[in-house]
């Protein structure tokens, strides 16, 4: 990709990175794309040399805040969090702003109103990934969806990874899990929506729907 990836990170992988660092915890799927987002590159360990932008919403804000005062993680801390966010964006190679979405995501028939607002916020700003721990809820009747690895985990056993892929006016955004988008990155793909997209279709499970 000649041009800086634009990531959506779902407010579970800002909780999760914030917690992992307060457990002690280093190198983590989630810290690592975190760390990348922020230091505005993009697979550099890999020889990728790509840059990053971050997109957020001040919706997202509002909801990280929420969950981390539910976490009972220290307001000072929990500001500093959400404003180091929102200067990544700001400061990012495109320069963006966070996102006010008003409206948009009444078109995605989702179970959380939150998820769909994360999702609009994604399409509206023509990002190239959403990256989440939470799948399930973002694969509507609009995403094509393709299996991509099996995986085993202490918490919650073994389950099988999917990506999605949403094409919604001139948005095309590739929805996937963090262990997911670590494993591409190791391969080299290419994270253009539609170049990623053929190659999961060539070498992932062949479960395509």
């Amino acid at each position: 990709m000649n041009r800086p990836v634009r990531v959506v990170l779902d407010v579970n992988i800002l909780v999760g990175n914030i917690m992992a660092h307060d457990r002690g915890r280093r190198g983590t799927a989630t810290q690592t794309l975190v760390s990348m987002v922020a230091g505005q590159t993009w697979g550099l360990t890999w020889g990728m040399g790509g840059r990053a932008q971050l997109v957020i919403s001040l919706d997202m804000i509002e909801t990280l805040e929420t969950v981390l005062r539910r976490l009972q993680f220290a307001d000072d801390k929990i500001k500093a969090y959400s404003g180091s966010l929102i200067d990544i964006m700001h400061y990012g190679p495109d320069a963006l702003d966070p996102y006010l979405v008003l409206g948009g995501e009444e078109r995605f028939a989702m179970p959380d109103a939150e998820d769909a607002g994360v999702l609009a916020t994604a399409i509206a700003a023509k990002a190239d990934l959403l990256v989440t721990d939470n799948l399930r809820d973002f694969a509507t009747k609009d995403a094509a969806i393709i299996d991509t690895q099996v995986i085993e985990t202490t918490a919650s056993g073994q389950r099988t990874l999917q990506a999605l892929r949403y094409r919604i006016g001139g948005a095309d955004l590739i929805v996937a899990h963090p262990f997911d988008i670590m494993h591409w990155m190791r391969l080299g793909y290419d994270f253009t929506p539609e170049i990623l997209w053929n190659a999961l279709r060539t070498h992932g499970s062949g479960s395509v729907r």
